[in-house]
C-alpha cells in the first residue's frame, strides 16, 4: 500500500485517477524545474552540449523513474510496478520521443558519436539487463522467476559508471561551448531540490493510481505500470525532446533518448534492486518485453545510421510500432492475449 492509499483510505476509482492526473501535473512540473536547473548550472559551467544531453539532462529527466523504482521497492514492497515503468519508459523514448522530434522538427540529423557510442552502448545495456535476467533464473528453482542478487545489481551500476567514463572521456573532459551568463548556482540548487520533492508526490499518487487500476482490472500491476506509468513518466521526456528539436538541438535531443534508457535500465533500476537486497522478476515476462525493446533499438539504430538522418517518414513509421506495443500490452493485461504467461513459458520450454 502506498503512503497515500494509508493516509486517505479507500476510495473509488475515478478519485484515484483523478488524484494520479494530479500527479502527473505535479511530476511534470517538477521534471520541468530539474531539468531548466541542470541546463542553466551545466551552461554556467560551460559543460558541452553532448554531456549535458546524453547524461545531465538525460539523468535529470529520469528521476520520475528513479523515484518510481525507488517507493516500488521501499513503501509499496512489488518491485514489478516499478520495472514494468522503466521497461515501459525504455520502449516509449526509444520509439515515440525520436519519432516526435522527426515529426515536429522535420528530419533529423545524427552524428556518429550517437549512434556508434550512445545507440551501441544502449544496446549493450539492454544485452547486459538482458543476460542478469537469464542468470537469475539460476538462483530459482524453476524458470517462471528470475532472481536478481544486489551483487548483479552493482555490476549493471559499474556498466553505468563505464558508459559515463566513454562519454566524458570522448571529449577528452573539454567544452564545446562558452560559459554563458553568470547564473546564481545557489538558488538554481535550492530550485533542483524543491523540483525533486514535487516530483517525488507526484509520482507517490501516479504508483497509487496504478496499483488501483490494476486492482479493478484484476490485471497484473506489471502490466498496467508498463503501460499508464510509463507513459505519464515519460511524458516530460517527450516534451523536453520536442523542445529541444525545434530549438535546433535535434541531435542532442536523440543522444538525450539513449542516455535516459542508459541511465533507466543500467542505474535507476539496479538502484531499486540494491534497495530492495534482491528482488524477482516473472521470467517470461520479462524475456519477451527485453527482446521487444532490443529489436525496436535495432531498428532506430539502423535508422539514425542511415545516412545518419531520422526522416519524417521514419518518424511514422517509429510511432505505428509504439500503438502495436500498446494494443499488445493492453490485450496481455485484459487476458484476451496471453503471450506474457507461465503457461506460454511451459510450451517454450517444456
Amino acid at each position: 500500500m502506498t503512503l497515500l492509499a494509508e493516509l486517505i483510505g479507500d476510495q473509488p476509482l475515478p478519485v484515484w485517477i483523478a488524484l494520479g492526473f494530479v500527479g502527473f501535473l505535479l511530476t511534470w512540473k517538477g521534471a520541468n524545474v530539474v531539468e531548466s536547473t541542470t541546463s542553466k548550472i551545466s551552461d554556467h559551467f560551460g559543460v558541452s552540449q553532448a554531456i549535458q544531453g546524453g547524461l545531465i539532462v538525460a539523468a535529470a529527466t529520469s528521476f520520475p523513474e528513479l523515484a518510481i523504482i525507488v517507493i516500488s521497492v521501499l513503501v509499496l514492497g512489488d518491485f514489478g510496478v516499478g520495472a514494468g515503468a522503466l521497461i515501459g519508459t525504455a520502449v516509449f523514448n526509444i520509439l515515440v520521443i525520436p519519432a516526435a522530434v522527426a515529426v515536429t522538427s522535420g528530419d533529423t540529423t545524427t552524428t556518429q558519436g550517437i549512434v556508434y557510442r550512445d545507440a551501441i552502448f544502449y544496446m549493450v545495456a539492454v544485452l547486459a539487463l538482458f543476460g542478469v535476467i537469464a542468470l537469475g533464473v539460476l538462483a530459482t528453482d524453476g524458470r517462471e522467476l528470475a532472481r536478481i542478487t544486489p551483487q548483479m545489481g552493482v555490476g549493471l551500476l559499474v556498466l553505468y559508471g563505464v558508459y559515463v567514463v566513454l562519454l566524458v572521456g570522448g571529449k577528452s573532459g573539454a567544452s564545446d561551448m562558452e560559459r554563458t551568463e553568470s547564473t546564481n548556482v545557489p538558488k538554481q540548487a535550492g530550485l533542483f531540490a524543491a523540483g525533486l520533492v514535487v516530483v517525488l508526490v507526484g509520482v507517490e499518487s501516479m504508483v497509487g493510481m496504478t496499483v488501483q487500476i490494476s486492482d479493478a482490472l484484476n490485471a497484473p500491476p506489471f502490466l498496467v505500470s508498463v503501460t499508464v506509468l510509463s507513459v505519464l513518466s515519460s511524458f516530460p521526456d517527450l516534451l523536453v525532446g520536442v523542445k529541444m528539436g525545434e530549438s535546433g538541438d535535434q541531435r542532442a535531443a536523440i543522444a538525450n533518448v539513449f542516455g535516459t534508457n542508459t541511465f533507466n535500465l543500467v542505474a535507476a533500476l539496479p538502484v531499486g534492486v540494491v534497495l530492495a537486497g534482491g528482488v524477482s522478476i516473472g521470467f517470461l515476462t520479462s524475456v519477451p518485453l527485453m527482446l521487444f525493446l532490443f529489436y525496436t533499438t535495432l531498428v532506430v539504430v539502423v535508422l539514425a545510421a542511415t545516412d545518419f538522418e531520422l526522416t519524417t517518414e521514419e518518424g511514422y513509421v517509429l510511432l505505428a510500432m509504439y500503438l502495436i506495443f500498446l494494443a499488445w500490452m493492453t490485450t496481455e493485461a485484459l487476458g484476451v492475449t496471453t503471450f506474457l504467461t507461465e503457461s506460454t513459458l511451459r510450451t517454450i520450454v517444456g
